[in-house]
């Protein structure tokens, strides 16, 4: 099976969220593919997702773990696009169905509220009908000035 390429909806625009060229972990082959986009005028960050064969876990549906680790990097995506250069301290997964392995789904999230340091998210994973299959939301602190020359040197 072929990679496929991830279509975005109307009125979205590619979005780069973090400094890394590379991508995430997340964008491999037969894993997740994840393509980020914006809508003007919208403060969430929407992505397509994609879970390929190697993310299974009940047969024929992908592995829990394979969505939260989406939602979560979805979260930070979130985080950093709007300028919050920040880390997971908690992350909330709920469940809500099983998704088929290689669905292109719809991944929605936002910032929910900022205190200080700490930035509130929340995020969710859609199926092709619009039904959400799983939800997120998060406790990211943003990094101090000195962890985050630690984190930038090669």
């Amino acid at each position: 099976m072929t990679t496929p390429v991830l279509t975005p909806e109307p009125g979205w625009v590619p979005a780069e969220p973090f400094p890394s060229p590379e991508g995430t972990f997340l964008a491999e082959n037969h894993h997740v593919r994840l393509a980020y986009f914006r809508k003007p005028g919208e403060p969430a960050l929407y992505a397509k997702a994609w879970f390929g064969s190697k993310t299974a876990g009940p047969p024929g549906r992908v592995h829990g773990g394979a969505m939260a680790a989406t939602l979560d990097e979805a979260m930070g995506a979130a985080a950093w696009i709007d300028g919050h250069k920040c880390l997971a301290v908690s992350i909330t997964i709920n469940f809500l169905a099983m998704l088929p392995l290689e669905t292109e789904t719809t991944v929605e999230a936002r910032v929910d509220r900022v205190e200080g340091r700490k930035i509130h998210l929340r995020s969710a994973i859609k199926d092709p009908s619009g039904r959400v299959v799983a939800e997120g939301s998060g406790l990211f602190i943003v990094l101090r000035d000195d962890q985050l020359r630690a984190i930038e040197r090669p």
